[in-house]
């Protein structure tokens, strides 16, 4: 059976089969508009007490941050990362840990970041969660984070602060 949306209907009946694709993965970070701060996107980053930001302090008003350190472990956010094992069907609640299938690399300012664990967020439906270790590299308050997914670069051209 196939399904076709009401607005392509006209006048009671449906419009013509067309074919869609959908990719089964499509990576992104957590990086709204909101945080873009002088031109650069920030990923939105957290300290365990999921309240501080991985941002200079004062970046963004009215909310609490700092930058993070070599050895802080900071949790990441994204959407898109496929499946993982043990396997959790789509639209269901992560309620165990997990891992995504696909190789995940992370890298702070070139450097590769250790990356905790990457999965599933418990208790949530389709957000992975990326704990990850900040290595020993130069600091600054616009360090490139990259990642790439089963050997291919994400898209996306973001920063995060990296201090003493």
């Amino acid at each position: 059976m196939q399904y076709v949306p009401e607005s392509l209907w006209v006048k009671g009946s449906a419009s013509a089969p067309f074919t869609i694709t959908a990719d089964t993965v499509k990576p992104g970070l957590l990086a709204p508009a909101s945080f873009t701060i002088g031109g650069v996107q920030y990923a939105v980053a957290l300290f365990p007490d999921n309240v501080t930001y991985v941002l200079s302090p004062g970046a963004i008003s009215g909310i609490s941050s700092r930058r993070a350190r070599p050895g802080d472990t900071i949790t990441i956010y994204g959407i898109g990362f496929g499946s993982v094992s043990p396997g959790i069907p789509p639209g269901q609640l992560a309620s165990q840990l997990n891992a995504i299938a696909a190789p995940l690399v992370v890298r702070l300012g070139g450097t590769e970041a250790t990356v905790s664990y990457k999965g599933l967020a418990p208790n949530f439906v389709g957000l992975y969660q990326f704990k990850v270790v900040i290595p020993a590299i130069a600091t600054g308050d616009t360090v490139p984070l990259t990642f790439s997914l089963g050997g291919v670069a994400g898209t996306q051209n973001l920063s995060i602060a990296v201090g003493n």
